[in-house]
C-alpha cells in the first residue's frame, strides 16, 4: 500500500499544481497586473486548505480507499471541463468571479487527495519513513509539474491543449483506481474524448478571454514565454496585443502617427552617425524597421525574449523584409540577461520601446541597478532611450545615472553627453538622409512629404530634465530599484497613479 500511496502522492501533487500553473496563466492573461499572480495562488492554496479538511473528515469516516481517490479524480476533471466552459461562455463583468470560483473549487477537491493518500500510505507503517515516502513523492510530483508544464509542454501545446491534456491525464489515473466497471468506462471514454479535442478542437479559451471592445481577433500566437495577439481597428490598421496588453501598431508611417512612430524618428535626427545600435524588445518590429533606413547604420542588436514575434514575416512584409537584412541580429533572450552575459559588447545607443510600467517584472528594465547596467555598455558619447509610459520617476532614476536626462514624449533620454535640440532645418536634413535598404527609396521620397514629416517632428520638443513637470505626480519622485519595485507595486495599476 506505501508504495501505491508513494504514487498516488506524485501524481496527485503533478497534476494539482499543473493545473495551477494553467490557472494561473489564464488569471494573469485576463488581468495581467503583478498582483494576480499572488491573487491566483492564494485562492488555490484556500482551496487546497478547504479540501485538505473535507479530506481529513473522510479519513475519520473511515471512508478512505483508492477507490474513492478515484472517484476524486473523476469529480476532479468533470469541473475542469465544466471550469472551460464557463470561461468560454462567461461576460466580460462576471469573468474574475468565474475565473476565481474555477479555480477555488478546482483547488477543493484535488485538495481531497493529499490527505487521503497520507493515511493510506502510513495507515499500517505509523513510521517517520512511511510519512516521509509519502510526502517526498508528493514534493517531487509538485516540483518536476512546473518544469515540465511551464517549459515544455507549453511550448509545444498551447494553453487549452495543455488543460485538456491535464484533464485526459486525470481521468486515465483515475481508471486505474476506482473498481467499478461503470465508472472505469467512463473515466477511459472521458479521457480519450479529451484527447480527442486537445488535437481536434479550435482554440477557444484564450480567443474568449483575448476579446476587446472595438477590435477584432485576427491572429493569436502563444508558447511558454506568453501570448501574442493580432487585432484589426475599425480603420482597418494592425494593432499588437502582449498578454493581452496593447503592445504598438504595425506602422512606420510618420505621416499617420497613429502609434507615435515619431518617437522612433528622433532617434536618426538626435543621433544621425549611429553605427552599432541595440534594441531590447523586438515587437511589431515597427521601431527597428524605422532604424534600418540610417545611412551610417552597421548593425542593430535586437533582443527579444518572445520569439514567436519573428512569426509576424508570415502576414507582416515589413517583417519579412527586416528578418532579411544582415545588418538586423534578433536574439531569442532575456535583455538584462544579454546584457550581463556580454559584458564586451559597446553601443552607440540603447533602445528600449518598454512595456506599461505595471506589468509584472518591468522593474527589471526600470529600476537603477539596470540603468547602471546599461551604461556599462555605452559607447562614451551614448545614451539611452527608453519608454517611462507615463511612470515620471522614471526621469528621476534615469538623473540618478546619468549626467543628462531629457523628455521626448514619454520617453526617457539619458546621455552620457548633452544632447543638442534639432533645428527644424537639422529635422528636415535628417530625415532626408533616411534611405530604406530593402528598394533603395528614400523614407520620405517627396519634398511635400518631407515638410510634413519635419512639421510632424517639431510639433514635440526635447525637454530639459530641470523643465520635466514631476508635480504632476503630486509626491516626490522616487529612484526605483531593484528592491523596492514601486512601478509594479507601490505606484502601480492598482496604487496610486503617477500622474
Amino acid at each position: 500500500m506505501t508504495r501505491k500511496a508513494m504514487l498516488l502522492s506524485f501524481l496527485g501533487g503533478f497534476l494539482s499544481l499543473s493545473i495551477e500553473i494553467i490557472w494561473i496563466r489564464l488569471f494573469t492573461f485576463s488581468y495581467p497586473l503583478p498582483q494576480f499572480f499572488s491573487l491566483t495562488l492564494a485562492i488555490f492554496l484556500v482551496g487546497i486548505a478547504i479540501g485538505a479538511f473535507i479530506g481529513k473528515r473522510i479519513c475519520n469516516e473511515e471512508k478512505a480507499s483508492i477507490n474513492y481517490i478515484g472517484r476524486i479524480f473523476i469529480l476532479a476533471a468533470l469541473l475542469d471541463i465544466l471550469a472551460i466552459l464557463g470561461i468560454i461562455y462567461s461576460v466580460q463583468p462576471t469573468t474574475l468571479l468565474v475565473l476565481g470560483l474555477s479555480v477555488l473549487l478546482c483547488s477543493v477537491v484535488r485538495g481531497i487527495i493529499f490527505p487521503i493518500v497520507h493515511h493510506l500510505g502510513s495507515e499500517k507503517q505509523k513510521t517517520g519513513a512511511a510519512i516521509s515516502n509519502v510526502y517526498f513523492s508528493n514534493v517531487i510530483g509538485c516540483t518536476l509539474a512546473p518544469i515540465i508544464v511551464g517549459f515544455y509542454l507549453l511550448d509545444i501545446f498551447s494553453t487549452q491543449q495543455t488543460y485538456l491534456l491535464i484533464i485526459a491525464s486525470t481521468f486515465f489515473v483515475a481508471y486505474f483506481c476506482i473498481s467499478s466497471k461503470l465508472l472505469k468506462i467512463t473515466a477511459i471514454v472521458l479521457g480519450a474524448l479529451s484527447i480527442i479535442s486537445l488535437v481536434q478542437l479550435p482554440e477557444k479559451i484564450i480567443t474568449a478571454l483575448a476579446q476587446n471592445e472595438g477590435i477584432k481577433l485576427e491572429k493569436l500566437i502563444e508558447n511558454k514565454h506568453g501570448f501574442i495577439q493580432i487585432y484589426r481597428d475599425k480603420n482597418n490598421e494592425q494593432i499588437v496585443f502582449g498578454n493581452n496588453v496593447y503592445d504598438g501598431k504595425l506602422n512606420i508611417d510618420l505621416l499617420n502617427n497613429t502609434n507615435m512612430i515619431d518617437r522612433a524618428y528622433m532617434l536618426p535626427i538626435i543621433a544621425p552617425d549611429a553605427k552599432n545600435i541595440l534594441v531590447i524588445g523586438l515587437s511589431t518590429g515597427s521601431w527597428v524597421d524605422v532604424l534600418t533606413s540610417v545611412p551610417t547604420l552597421e548593425s542593430i542588436t535586437v533582443v527579444e525574449l518572445n520569439p514567436d514575434y519573428n512569426e509576424f514575416a508570415d502576414f507582416y512584409p515589413p517583417m519579412a523584409e527586416l528578418l532579411k537584412d544582415k545588418r538586423v541580429n534578433v536574439i531569442a533572450d532575456d535583455g538584462r540577461r544579454w546584457l550581463n552575459k556580454h559584458p564586451d559588447k559597446k553601443f552607440d545607443y540603447i533602445l528600449m520601446n518598454t512595456t506599461w510600467y505595471w506589468r509584472s517584472y518591468t522593474t527589471n528594465l526600470l529600476s537603477k541597478e539596470f540603468l547602471s547596467l546599461a551604461k556599462e555598455r555605452l559607447n562614451p558619447n551614448g545614451f539611452i532611450y527608453f519608454n517611462t509610459t507615463g511612470f515620471h520617476d522614471s526621469f528621476y532614476t534615469s538623473k540618478s545615472v546619468y549626467p543628462y536626462v531629457y523628455q521626448y514624449k514619454n520617453m526617457s533620454l539619458a546621455s552620457l553627453i548633452p544632447i543638442k535640440k534639432p533645428t527644424e532645418d537639422e529635422i528636415s536634413k535628417s530625415l532626408a538622409k533616411l534611405v530604406f535598404q530593402k528598394n533603395n527609396k528614400p523614407v520620405f521620397n517627396s519634398d511635400i512629404q518631407l515638410a510634413n514629416a519635419t512639421d510632424e517632428m517639431m510639433k514635440y520638443p526635447i525637454i530639459d530634465y530641470h523643465d520635466i513637470d514631476f508635480t504632476r505626480l503630486g509626491r516626490a519622485p522616487e529612484v526605483t530599484t531593484d528592491y523596492n519595485m514601486i512601478p509594479e507595486y507601490k505606484y502601480g495599476f492598482l496604487s496610486t497613479k503617477p500622474e
